[in-house]
């Protein structure tokens, strides 16, 4: 069996119209009309797959293709559809898009599945509306809480309320879990150039890295920027200085690891004022959450230095925190034997961002699959981009993977 590749592009290309804006960047958020749009366009794609469709009570646009024993655990593959402020048409939707083109191609052949295959088309990923996010597969798996519904956007709408206008029943949150399930699959874009640098068009996934995220004030004292000998002060921003250097020798010491410094404040902030004090973020990043724990204590035995060499004070606020969720082991070898038929390249690689997957990584076996990004792995841009031949290769290597499933 072979997908529909022209198909498959033109759907990518039909979807990433909704919310498009003159300079071609796309922007859905959440439960918005151009949200809504999309949605009403993929239940018309799987309606037109021939497969029974539905909305659940999150919003969550699920196809099914309905297996010869049905009440088996089903198998369940998908991703996104909403996007970030001004990002491209390739983020989520390839995996929603990948997806129904598979069960498609399975229907159009003649076949039936053992057990049910489903697609998924999840609500609220990103979490640029609420900052929440991922309310659609952790609907799914069971792992809604009702704090999160209560979540604010800018105009003082809640995530619930939200909800509510667009015809959903976020207080029925509970019935959108789909449990047991036998397995979970997701294709994405790389949204990086690791695949790109070797000249792979789609790689095998071995885990998501886990996150700590903090907010880091260092408190020193504010004096005159001329009048102060460089031996008298206690400058919070020298202290930083060193901080952000030992962190990021620490990252670079270990596999799959990063650290990002992406906000830097400093009080009062002028120019002829030695800082009072000096508060960034930290985004520290591993597939290994061991590591993560190691360099986090070993970064607290350098602040100690710091406040006993510069005499300042370091604090440190815990923004949030997410395990590491490691790929199915099975899944991973049996991707790589599909590989292998299809005649393509094998790699595994580690995802630093986070993915709908990681809710499935304790309700069942999940794997994914990462297709090639071009332009140096550009991604929550207009500038986002994948080929039609890549996006082709990790649809079909996702329909050989359910192949077992037939």
């Amino acid at each position: 069996m072979k997908i529909n590749e022209k198909r498959l592009w033109n759907h990518i290309q039909k979807l990433g119209q909704i919310g498009k804006a003159s300079d071609g960047s796309v922007t859905r958020f959440p439960f918005t009309k151009e949200d809504e749009a999309a949605a009403v366009q993929l239940k018309k794609w799987m309606q037109d797959a021939g497969l029974s469709v539905a909305a659940d009570a999150c919003g969550n646009i699920i196809g099914t293709l309905k297996g010869a024993d049905p009440a088996l655990p089903p198998v369940v593959c998908g991703s996104h559809f909403d996007t970030v402020k001004e990002g491209g048409i390739f983020d989520g939707c390839l995996g929603v898009l990948a997806g129904i083109e598979v069960l498609q191609t399975i229907r159009e052949a003649g076949m039936q599945p053992q057990r049910s295959l489903m697609v998924i088309g999840f609500r609220d990923e990103e979490g640029n509306r609420f900052g929440y996010g991922m309310i659609g597969s952790r609907s799914i798996c069971g792992k809604v809480d009702a704090e999160g519904l209560q979540t604010l956007d800018q105009d003082g709408i809640t995530l619930a309320q939200a909800m509510k206008q667009a015809g959903y029943h976020p207080e029925q949150y509970a019935a959108c879990r789909i449990t047991p399930l036998k397995a979970y699959y997701e294709v994405h874009i790389e949204q990086a150039d690791v695949l790109a640098a070797q000249g792979l068009s789609v790689g095998i996934v071995e885990g998501i890295a886990g996150l700590v995220r903090y907010t880091i004030t260092i408190h020193g004292r504010s004096a005159h920027a001329g009048a102060t000998p460089m031996h008298r002060r206690h400058d919070p921003v020298t202290a930083m200085s060193r901080w952000i250097l030992r962190m990021t020798e620490l990252a670079q010491q270990q596999p799959h690891t990063v650290a990002t410094i992406g906000e830097i404040h400093t009080y009062p902030g002028a120019c002829n004022i030695i800082c009072d004090h000096v508060s960034f973020s930290l985004d520290l990043r591993s597939l290994d959450d061991s590591i993560l724990s190691h360099i986090l204590h070993t970064m607290q035995e350098f602040e100690k230095t710091l406040e006993r060499e510069q005499g300042v004070r370091v604090k440190r606020c815990l923004k949030q925190q997410l395990p590491a969720a490691m790929c199915d082991e099975q899944l991973k070898q049996e991707l790589e034997s599909c590989c292998e038929t299809l005649q393509l390249p094998i790699l595994r690689l580690a995802s630093g961002a986070g993915h709908d997957c990681m809710n499935f990584q304790d309700v069942c076996p999940m794997a994914m699959i990462f297709v090639r990004s071009q332009h140096e792995g550009a991604s929550h841009c207009k500038e986002e981009y994948s080929t039609q031949k890549d996006c082709a290769d990790g649809c079909q290597l996702l329909l050989e993977a359910l192949r077992k499933y037939l």
